[in-house]
């Protein structure tokens, strides 16, 4: 009976309505500053949310910039979301020759009026290799 109830509750919170997340929210790091990317300060997120699909715009600092969402999911309080920036980097070093176009991976939960966000910041490379990716944890609100 148990194990009845226990498989109930999961199912329900899998079908679950997504948050409606359309709107305007901005996301910061909680990191001091000298430990957060330097181009950007914080991400703001012009999202559009339909069933278990989250669409829009976000503008991630002066680089990567004005970046579309894509890959973007909501539903049972989880949300996740891929940026690529258009302007590729390039790296002359030791480690020889690498370019590639900034990925940033949001994976999360939400309640609807904030979102507590892990970022992974990493690399689409062109050619070389990359570094390792970054993790970074932020927490965003509505506007």
């Amino acid at each position: 009976m148990k194990w009845m109830r226990l498989s109930l509750l999961a199912a329900a919170a899998l079908c679950a309505p997504a948050a409606d997340l359309t709107g305007a929210w901005k996301a910061v790091f909680l990191a001091p500053p000298e430990q957060r990317p330097k181009t950007v300060g914080s991400v703001k997120l012009d999202l559009k949310s339909d069933g278990t699909t989250l669409t829009g715009m976000a503008h991630a600092g002066s680089w990567p910039g004005d970046v579309p969402i894509a890959d973007g999911k909501i539903g049972g309080g989880r949300i996740s979301f891929v940026l690529v920036g258009t302007g590729a980097w390039r790296s002359h070093g030791p480690q020889g020759d690498a370019s590639g176009y900034p990925r940033l991976t949001f994976r999360g939960t939400t309640d609807g009026k904030e979102m507590t966000l892990t970022l992974v910041w990493d690399s689409v490379m062109i050619y070389g290799s990359a570094g390792r990716p970054v993790e970074y944890q932020m927490l965003a609100k509505r506007q």
